[in-house]
């Protein structure tokens, strides 16, 4: 495979796996989200350098509320993600006095190795955080990032400039930048 193709399977790879990951969210919260780690790196998987993967974190803004308890959002979301092709769904409290309440689920056909839905109430606000592993593909991550990025096969890369604090989950998906630094958007992703 060329680094060309390796691209454009990551490319889709990564679509696919941000999409799902966001349909999640807006069973949560159809309004922006902050971004922590946006998911278009690709690093390499653990203990197999021949094969990549994706991570993301994404959070509610500051001042959001639960409508209810910790708890029934997690199950809201368990059944949500149950009806929409969503496995191994895990729902977990904890005793004492840490109220926190964590969903995981995967979604291997669309490229989620792992998703973490964790739900904290708090005096002042409330906060759910996502964060989402991919699942790892084949290919050299260091090989997608010389596509990725305009300028880094020649020991050269343009300072990038995505600023990017806060997104949608509905808003168009970017992966790699263009040569003026800014994050490339792709027609099919709109």
């Amino acid at each position: 495979m060329t680094e060309e193709e390796l691209f454009e399977q990551a490319r889709v790879v990564n679509f696919a796996y941000k999409e799902a990951v966001a349909g999640a969210q807006l069973e949560i919260l159809d309004a922006d989200w902050q971004i922590s780690a946006y998911g278009d790196s690709p690093w390499e998987c653990p203990g197999d350098a021949s094969r990549y993967e994706f991570d993301l974190t994404r959070r509610t803004p500051e001042g959001w509320r639960l409508d209810g308890t910790p708890m029934e959002l997690a199950e809201e979301v368990g059944a949500w993600l149950d009806e929409n092709g969503w496995t191994d769904i895990k729902t977990r409290g904890y005793s004492g006095e840490i109220a926190d309440v964590v969903v995981e689920a995967e979604y291997p056909e669309e490229h989620v190795d792992l998703l973490v839905v964790d739900i904290s109430p708090g005096e002042l606000f409330d906060s759910v955080t996502i964060s989402a592993t991919s699942t790892c593909e084949p290919g050299d991550y260091l090989d997608i990032v010389r596509e990725q990025v305009p300028g880094f096969a020649d020991n050269d890369p343009i300072e990038l400039h995505d600023e990017r604090k806060a997104e949608h989950p509905t808003a168009p998906l970017s992966f790699g930048f263009n040569d003026d630094g800014t994050p490339r958007f792709w027609n099919d992703s709109e």
